[in-house]
């Protein structure tokens, strides 16, 4: 179609005009979302990120008062050398889960 053709068939059509009563329904519930309280945060989700988090301080604060290293107080890389390598397997895990659930998720997403 020619741009000429649109312009006389698009000219030709009647304005669409809403209902009566349908922006004022529209508005109102924009308003009422507007002002609803916010939602509450999922604590009872998030409590074991906490408490483990809390082990984690805990069992740190446990090797680092049984290293070797804590008797001389002094030597901090030393005790940053334990830490290290503990460190190191815990985050090849999480980007290891990373990738498995996304791979997942895509795989899931491509079979719906």
């Amino acid at each position: 179609m020619k741009p000429e053709e649109i312009d006389r068939v698009l000219a030709g059509e009647s304005e669409i005009v809403p209902s009566s009563g349908f922006v004022t329904s529209v508005m109102a519930t924009v308003m009422a979302e507007a002002t609803a309280p916010p939602l509450p945060f999922p604590w009872k989700r998030a409590w074991p990120l906490v408490a483990g988090f809390a082990a984690l301080i805990l069992w740190l604060a446990f090797l680092q008062s049984r290293s070797s290293v804590a008797n001389d107080g002094t030597d901090l890389y030393a005790w940053f050398q334990v830490i290290v390598p503990m460190a190191t397997a815990w985050v090849a895990a999480a980007l290891l889960m990373t990738v498995a659930i996304t791979v997942w998720s895509l795989v899931r997403s491509v079979r719906l």
